[in-house]
């Protein structure tokens, strides 16, 4: 069961990671003429750009981690 919580979780972080990346990628690319409403649009999609990919690396830093313990264990 807990590995099912895992995999839903890892699926929810990478589907949100690339949607921020999307979102952030399209807001830079369609920034005209540095209107005030293009630099709130792409600052909120930096935010969240960089909340996915924080997310992502603890996701990442969870598993080191609890590998190490797995091996650390068996030893």
């Amino acid at each position: 069961m807990d590995m099912l919580k895992m995999d839903s979780v890892r699926s929810q972080l990478d589907s949100k990671f690339k949607q921020a990346s999307s979102d952030f990628q399209t807001s830079a690319k369609n920034m005209n003429g540095m209107s005030m409403g293009d630099w709130l649009t792409f600052h909120q999609h930096m935010k969240q750009y960089s909340s996915a990919t924080w997310a992502a690396n603890q996701e990442v830093t969870l598993n080191h981690n609890l590998a190490r313990s797995i091996i650390n264990d068996g030893r």
